[in-house]
């Protein structure tokens, strides 16, 4: 198979992670990382077994044509304009999650990947978690009959104001993306419609920052999605004065004919079926093979090498910001809101507060 050269362009938290996986792959090779920070640039290029350049600018280490895939891990409000930049250079893009803040951004990034003829991915690792790719399998296997409906629960620490992280660029101003419904929730919808197939046609949400006010967008929110098949999705995540872990973090699916209770953390597959006890469902451990982020860099390069549907489209993720705006339009207008949006909503972009934002690290 053919090996492709990758250049990284934003090193913060996630970066780590995306550069492990692509050293996993026997025809992958880190060719450039880029940064603001050129510091963290040249120490991160330093790191490599390999020869690795390292930029400041992305739009120089695009001009390196040894590189045939950018891997975009900047903040999600500049998701558009870097992947868009990639892509008119001639690159494969995969770009971390959530694709964008807006719908249009996304369609943006889409009209971007059909006229430079490239593959365009986004990075939804949660999808290939074991345990959702085990439930998927019951749930093509018939175990519980039709779907019916999901409810999915999770929990966040609710930052404070003498606690916002390092990363404060996620909480201000122009930095539209960041709130826990396109943040997080993204990575929820999108795990549940991988596992059943479903598509959300008509929201309904209620958004709210009951401890957070001032210093992030939202701290809770609940959704709940009407689907093409008639299938309800339900999604909530709440905020939390003290962090704390829960026993049971992932979506519990119910069919016609049984339940499976499929769990991000632990790792853990319950399948419940009439006249039957409880039976726990084995799942690989997530090394090696399974790990989430190896099976999506792996999948996109065969996609590319082998000019094959990416594993997760740029339309495909579109799905999943339409699901997000419409909550939060849906919590605004105290209404259902209908999917595809509106025109004028494809422009809404997610909420940010009013502090403006800092100046990028020279």
């Amino acid at each position: 198979m053919e090996t492709l050269g990758y250049g990284v362009i934003g090193l913060g938290r996630i970066g780590a992670r995306h550069i492990r996986a692509i050293s996993r792959l026997p025809q992958g090779r880190l060719v450039a990382v880029a940064d603001t920070n050129a510091e963290k640039a040249h120490a991160t290029a330093a790191e490599q077994p390999e020869s690795c350049t390292a930029y400041q600018d992305h739009r120089e280490m695009l001009e390196d044509e040894d590189i045939d895939v950018a891997v975009v891990l900047v903040p999600t409000h500049l998701h558009r304009d870097v992947s868009v930049d990639a892509m008119d250079a001639g690159k494969h893009v995969i770009c971390e999650k959530a694709m964008a803040p807006s719908v249009r951004e996304c369609m943006d990034m889409i009209e971007a990947r059909d006229r430079n003829g490239v593959k365009l991915m986004i990075a939804h690792s949660t999808r290939f978690r074991a345990p959702f790719v085990v439930a998927r399998e019951l749930i093509e296997d018939g175990a519980i009959g039709e779907v019916i409906g999901t409810d999915g629960h999770f929990c966040a620490r609710a930052t404070q104001e003498d606690d916002v992280p390092g990363d404060f660029w996620r909480f201000k101003e122009g930095a539209a993306g960041h709130g826990y419904v396109i943040n997080f929730g993204c990575h929820h919808i999108d795990a549940v419609r991988a596992m059943t197939g479903a598509e959300p046609i008509s929201v309904s949400g209620h958004v709210g920052n009951r401890f957070s006010e001032g210093v992030i967008p939202e701290d809770h929110y609940t959704i709940t999605a009407l689907c093409d098949n008639d299938m309800t999705i339900s999604i909530a995540q709440y905020g939390s004065l003290e962090r704390y872990t829960m026993r049971s973090a992932g979506h519990a699916i119910f069919g016609t004919h049984g339940m499976i209770e499929a769990y991000w953390r632990p790792g853990r597959v319950i399948l419940i079926q009439p006249d039957r006890e409880p039976q726990e469902v084995e799942v690989p451990e997530e090394t090696g093979d399974t790990d989430p982020w190896v099976i999506e860099h792996r999948g996109f390069h065969h996609s590319i090498v082998e000019d094959t549907v990416e594993p997760v489209t740029g339309e495909d993720a579109m799905r999943n910001i339409e699901w997000a705006i419409a909550g939060y339009l849906s919590s605004e207008r105290r209404c259902w809101v209908d999917i595809p949006l509106s025109e004028e909503d494809c422009e809404c972009r997610g909420p940010s507060l009013l502090e403006t934002l800092p100046p990028a690290v020279p």
